[in-house]
């Protein structure tokens, strides 16, 4: 039976004493000022106060919101994009364009940047990681806090959240128009003619966060960083992941391309630094896409081949020092959420119960190490580094007795020793889109139903899980987990043909120059 959100279900008693233990060493490294969150926290209230804000009224909304967003499972552990994080990044970069605004702008004005950018993804309990503009206006309107905040300074709540729906993305079709009609209500009932000039600025400074939330957190943080947040917002926006620079291209053209004007304005109104970041980033997501299309062509023109491996000796190693060292480099390529610690990850390729199986590039250059023996490649570029580019991703997994699932799921399955879990497939940027995921995914599958389990089990977004059951395949959900939509599935290997599934993925690695290994 399906469990429609368990993270919304009742807690049990002993549930906020838990929390309380878990988020402590984050909680104490927030109030001694050094967790990230605190960081960026004393950077808002310094800038919000050079500009003019209220200093004690600034701290308390700024502190109500990280306890809030933590309180409601949206703090730096949550694995969607629209956590404190965002909000935290979101609010300071609109403050910075503020501050070189601020002679063009009232007082009001900016207040109203500071709490619609605050605010603009304030929706604790929401169907799905994407905003809700609707949502966020219904709980900001019911929350006593945040009226008592928006009160005291004395601005119209309507006018915050009609700032908050020009933030709707993309702003185009049907999401503009019910984003426009909700603003003119919005404006009328803060007593705004339909006239008024003040109607058009209202909406260009919700162009201003719409912008500045969309850039801040690829301004601000590396190229690595930027791939993390750009996982999440594929996950948000229900991207494929195997699209992710793909789709990550065209969402930075709708910046560079119709919203040019705004965006210019916005860069140059920031330090330096994070313009010149931003674009290095921009740039980083096109290389890797086109890196990404030259290693298809390669692929199909037969200078790229590509090993599935099981992996394992007879002693039950899955792999010698130099794989180990490759495959924690591709591990470290997955969203800080979904990753174990290094220790961890190394401790489950040592267990000989664990499934492993690899995806390698072998060029016209290079041969095979070969199945078995329990090494992946061999350094051969000569650096002493223990690795080189031969490991290119990887699927592994084990009894699901070993693993610690979200909370809410409930297998029944757990401690029939039945079911294999699959952790999350990585790959290497480069190779997205080339059919490695799928690879690896129905080599796990394959070998699994070998081993004699009965089921597999794993997490996927929604819309990937609708796919493949679109497709025929025996999948089950289990558990439904909104808002980030990562449901956790059963696979039915009994209802896997062997026979069909290899001839299925031979035909994959012909159709595409690759082969098994």
């Amino acid at each position: 039976m399906t469990v429609n959100n368990p993270l919304t279900l009742p807690y049990p008693w002993w549930y906020e004493i838990y929390q309380r233990i878990k988020l402590a060493p984050w909680w104490f490294s927030y109030k001694l000022g050094l967790s990230k969150q605190a960081l960026l926290q004393d950077k808002i209230v310094e800038l919000a106060v050079d500009i003019g804000l209220q200093d004690l009224w600034v701290k308390s909304v700024v502190k109500f919101a990280i306890t809030e967003f933590s309180k409601k499972g949206l703090g730096p552990d949550y694995y969607g994009y629209h956590n404190i994080d965002h909000e935290l990044e979101a609010t300071y970069f609109t403050l910075l364009i503020a501050n070189e605004f601020s002679d063009r702008l009232s007082k009001d004005d900016l207040y109203y940047l500071f709490l619609a950018s605050l605010f603009h993804d304030f929706d604790p309990l929401k169907d799905f990681d994407r905003p809700n503009e609707d949502s966020v206006e219904w709980f900001l309107r019911n929350n006593k806090s945040i009226v008592r905040f928006v009160d005291y300074v004395d601005l119209s709540l309507d006018i915050v959240i009609a700032m908050i729906y020009r933030t709707a993305f993309p702003f185009k079709g049907e999401v503009k128009e019910h984003a426009l009609s909700r603003m003119d209500e919005l404006f009328t009932n803060a007593g705004i003619p339909k006239d008024d000039p003040r109607r058009e600025h209202y909406t260009w400074l919700g162009w201003i966060v719409s912008i500045a939330e969309r850039v801040a957190g690829y301004a601000m943080r590396d190229y690595r960083g930027s791939m993390e947040l750009a996982m999440k917002n594929a996950h948000a926006l229900g991207w494929h992941p195997a699209t992710i620079n793909r789709e990550a291209v065209k969402y930075f053209n709708i910046m560079l391309d119709e919203e040019r004007d705004m965006l210019d304005l916005i860069l140059s109104s920031v330090p330096v630094e994070y313009k010149e970041r931003f674009y290095k980033n921009v740039n980083a997501f096109k290389e890797a896409y086109a890196r990404e299309l030259e290693a298809r062509e390669m692929i199909l023109q037969g200078l790229i081949r590509f090993d599935v491996r099981v992996e394992g000796n007879n002693n039950g190693n899955n792999c010698s020092d130099s794989c180990i060292n490759s495959l924690l480099k591709i591990h470290k390529l997955l969203p800080l959420q979904l990753r174990m610690s290094d220790d961890q990850f190394i401790s489950t390729l040592k267990r000989n119960d664990t499934l492993l199986i690899t995806l390698r590039k072998v060029t016209n250059d290079s041969s095979s190490t070969g199945a078995g023996g329990g090494e992946c490649y061999r350094d051969k570029d000569g650096d002493g580094d223990g690795r080189d580019d031969d490991v290119l991703g990887y699927s592994k997994g084990g009894p699901l007795e070993r693993y610690r699932l979200r909370r809410g799921t409930r297998d029944e399955n757990r401690g029939k020793r039945n079911t294999i879990y699959l952790e999350p497939i990585s790959i290497d940027y480069a190779y997205w889109g080339a059919n490695g995921g799928h690879l690896l995914r129905y080599s796990f599958i394959l070998e699994a139903k070998r081993r004699g389990y009965r089921f597999l089990t794993a997490y996927a977004h929604r819309s990937v899980i609708e796919e493949r059951i679109a497709k025929g395949e025996p999948i089950e959900v289990v558990c439904k987990y909104d808002p980030d939509r990562f449901d956790y599935y059963r696979y039915d290997l009994t209802r896997v043909d062997e026979n069909q599934l290899s001839r299925e993925i031979e035909y994959m690695l012909r159709g595409s120059g690759l082969r098994v290994g």
